[in-house]
C-alpha cells in the first residue's frame, strides 16, 4: 500500500484530525488565558497578549497550512515536538497557581509591591491549554499511524541536536536581568522544586525533541520535527527578549539570545545536512530530489545574501541601544566594523545574479558570512553589557543585526546546493599533487591566522582587545573562537577543491582576517593611546599568505 493511500485512511487521517484540534484548542487557551489576565494585583510589564497569541497559534496554524497542502507527516512531527515542550510548561505555570511571588515572569505579571498576588482564570485556561497541547502531541508523536512508503537514513544527527543543545543552555540561565527589586530574574536553578523541574524540562525538551526528529527514518517526520522544536523554543524565549527589550527596569541575557539565535537557526539544518550530503558525494537517486539548476540556486543564494547584508548595514543605521532614562545612546564605535562586512558580504551577494562571476564568487560566500559574524559578536558583546547593567536596552538595529545569521546561512546552504550541483554536471575530476608553493602559502596563512586570533589587535593606556581567551568580552572571544576552527577546517578543506574554487574559498578568508586587522583603525579612536598590537599585524600577514594562496591556485586553474 502507497504512503498516500495510507493517508487517506479514515482512522489514521482521524487520529491525524483528533491530534490537530487538541493542539488548536489547547492554542486558543493558551493566547486567551494572557488576555484574561492569569493574576489578580499586577499587570504585565508590556502588552504582551498580542505577541503571546502569535506565539501560541503558530504552530498549530503551521500544522494546518500543511495538512492542507498534502504534507501529513510534516504537520505530525511538527505536532509531537511541539508537545515535548508542553509538559515542562505546564509545571513552570503550575508555580503560578501555588507561589506566584517566586515565578519570574513578566509577560505574564509583573509585581509592584511586596503584596502576595492571587491566580486568576487566566492561569487555569494556560494549565488546560497546556494539556490539551500535550494531548495532541502525544497523538501525533507515532505520526498519526500512517507509515512512510520509503524511508530514508537519518545521516548528520549530530548538527540540529548541537544546535538545540546550544538553546538547551541558554535556557538554563537567567531569562531577562532585573534591576527592579519587585521583579526577580531568577533561572531555573533558583526556584522551587516545581519551577525547577518545569525548567529542567523545557531545556531538556530542545535537544531530546531535535535528536528524536533527526533520527526518524522519514524524511518528512525530520523536517516538521525540526520546525516544531524551533517553533516551541520561540514560544519560550521571545517572551523574555520581548520584556528585557521593551520593559523599564529589565535587561536581555546572553542565554536567551543564543536560545533565540539557535531556534532561528534549526529550520535551516535538514537543508544544511542535505546540501553536506549532497556535497560528500552521496547523493541517492532513488531517494533525493533532482538538484535544482544551478542558475537558480546562485540567484536564491544571491537573494538571501543582499537580504542578510542588508539587514547588518540598516542595522548599522538604526540605534542599537536605547537607554533605559529615554536619552539618546551614544555612538558606538564597532558599528563601523558592521559596515564593513556587511558591504562585502553585500557585494559577493551582487555577484551572484552574474551569470558569469557567480560560479567565481560563490565558495566566498563562506568567509565573508564568518567575516560578518566576527563583526557583530563585538556589537553584541557591547549590547548585552549595557543591557544587564540596566542603562540600555537593545535598539531596532540590533534586531535586524541579529536577522543577518540565518539569512546568512540560508545563502550558504544554497551555495552549497549549487556547488552539488556543479560538482555533478562536471562530474568526476582528476586529483591533482598540490605544488610545494601552495601548500606553503596556505600553511604560513594558517600559523598567521592563529596568531591574530590569539593575540590581540589593539592596546590603549587602560585597554586590551578580546582575544580568543574569555575575558571581559565573552561573547567577541567565543565569536575569535569559533571563527578561528572553521578557518582552520576550511584551510584543511580547501586542499581537496578544485583549484579555481580553492582560490575563492581562500579569498573568502581573506575578508575574515581583513575584519580582524580593521579593529585598530575603525574602532580605535575610542581608546586612549590606541596602538597596533601583534594580532593586527598577524592578520596582515595571514591576508597577504592567503592572496598569494589563492593566487597560486587561480593560475593552476588556467593552465
Amino acid at each position: 500500500m502507497t504512503r498516500t493511500e495510507l493517508e487517506n485512511q479514515t482512522p489514521a487521517a482521524a487520529r491525524l484530525r483528533t491530534s490537530w484540534a487538541l493542539a488548536a484548542a489547547g492554542a486558543l487557551l493558551l493566547a486567551l488565558g494572557p488576555l484574561l489576565g492569569v493574576v489578580g494585583g499586577a499587570e504585565p510589564a508590556f502588552t504582551s497578549w498580542p505577541l503571546l497569541a502569535v506565539l501560541a497559534l503558530l504552530p498549530p496554524v503551521v500544522a494546518g497550512v500543511l495538512l492542507m497542502r498534502g504534507r501529513p507527516f510534516v504537520a505530525a512531527g511538527l505536532l509531537a515536538a511541539d508537545g515535548v515542550f508542553g509538559v515542562g510548561r505546564l509545571l513552570s505555570d503550575l508555580l503560578i497557581v501555588f507561589d506566584a511571588m517566586e515565578v519570574a515572569r513578566p509577560e505574564l505579571f509583573r509585581p509592584a509591591t511586596l503584596v502576595a498576588v492571587t491566580p486568576s482564570l487566566g492561569v487555569w485556561l494556560l494549565l488546560a491549554g497546556h494539556l490539551l497541547v500535550i494531548a495532541g502531541g502525544a497523538l501525533a508523536s507515532g505520526r498519526a499511524g500512517m507509515p512512510a512508503d520509503e524511508s530514508e537514513p537519518p545521516s548528520l544527527v549530530v548538527f540540529p541536536v548541537l544546535i538545540a543543545l546550544v538553546a538547551a543552555v541558554g535556557l538554563l540561565g537567567k531569562p531577562f536581568t532585573s534591576a527592579d527589586p519587585f521583579q526577580l530574574d531568577r533561572g531555573p536553578w533558583e526556584l522551587p522544586v516545581l519551577g525547577l523541574v518545569g525548567g529542567l524540562l523545557i531545556a531538556l525538551a530542545a535537544p531530546l525533541a531535535a535528536a528524536l526528529a533527526a533520527s526518524s527514518p522519514d524524511p518528512d517526520t525530520r523536517v516538521g520535527g525540526t520546525i516544531g522544536v524551533s517553533l516551541a523554543l520561540l514560544a519560550v524565549v521571545v517572551p523574555p527578549l520581548a520584556a528585557g527589550t521593551v520593559a523599564p527596569g529589565l535587561g536581555i541575557t546572553g542565554g536567551s539570545v543564543s536560545a533565540f539565535v539557535a531556534a532561528l537557526l534549526l529550520p535551516a539544518a535538514p537543508l544544511l545536512g542535505r546540501t553536506a550530503r549532497l556535497l560528500s558525494g552521496k547523493r541517492d537517486e532513488t531517494r533525493d530530489l533532482a538538484l535544482p539548476s544551478l542558475r537558480r540556486m546562485h540567484v536564491a543564494a544571491g537573494v538571501l545574501a543582499v537580504l542578510a547584508a542588508l539587514a547588518m548595514l540598516v542595522g548599522a543605521l538604526l540605534p542599537q541601544l536605547v537607554l533605559t532614562t529615554g536619552g539618546a545612546a551614544p555612538d558606538l564605535a564597532s558599528v563601523n566594523l558592521l559596515w564593513a562586512a556587511g558591504l562585502a558580504f553585500g557585494v559577493l551577494g551582487l555577484l551572484l545574479f552574474v551569470p558569469s562571476a557567480a560560479p567565481v564568487v560563490r565558495p566566498a560566500l563562506a568567509g565573508g558570512y564568518l567575516a560578518m559574524q566576527l563583526a557583530a559578536a563585538g556589537m553584541t558583546q557591547v549590547v548585552v553589557a549595557a543591557s544587564q547593567l540596566g542603562v540600555a536596552q537593545p535598539g531596532a538595529g540590533f534586531w535586524l543585526m541579529v536577522v543577518e545569521a540565518p539569512l546568512g546561512l540560508l545563502a550558504l546552504a544554497c551555495a552549497g546546493l549549487a556547488g552539488a550541483t556543479e560538482r555533478e554536471n562536471a562530474g568526476e575530476i582528476k586529483k591533482e599533487q598540490v605544488p610545494v608553493a601552495e601548500l606553503g602559502a596556505v600553511l604560513l596563512s594558517g600559523l598567521f591566522a592563529v596568531g591574530a586570533f590569539v593575540l590581540p589587535t589593539l592596546r590603549g593606556a587602560k585597554y586590551t582587545a578580546p582575544t580568543v581567551i574569555p575575558d571581559n568580552e565573552p561573547a567577541v572571544s567565543w565569536g575569535l573562537l569559533i571563527c578561528l576552527v572553521l578557518l582552520i577546517s576550511t584551510l584543511v578543506l580547501v586542499f581537496r577543491s578544485r583549484p579555481a574554487r580553492g582560490a575563492a574559498t581562500l579569498a573568502g578568508l581573506a575578508l575574515l582576517l581583513g575584519v580582524r586587522a580593521l579593529e585598530l583603525p575603525l574602532t580605535g579612536d575610542r581608546v586612549e593611546g590606541a596602538t597596533a598590537a601583534p594580532g593586527t599585524w598577524l592578520a596582515l600577514a595571514s591576508i597577504a599568505a592567503l592572496l598569494v594562496a589563492a593566487g597560486l591556485m587561480g593560475a593552476r586553474a588556467t593552465r
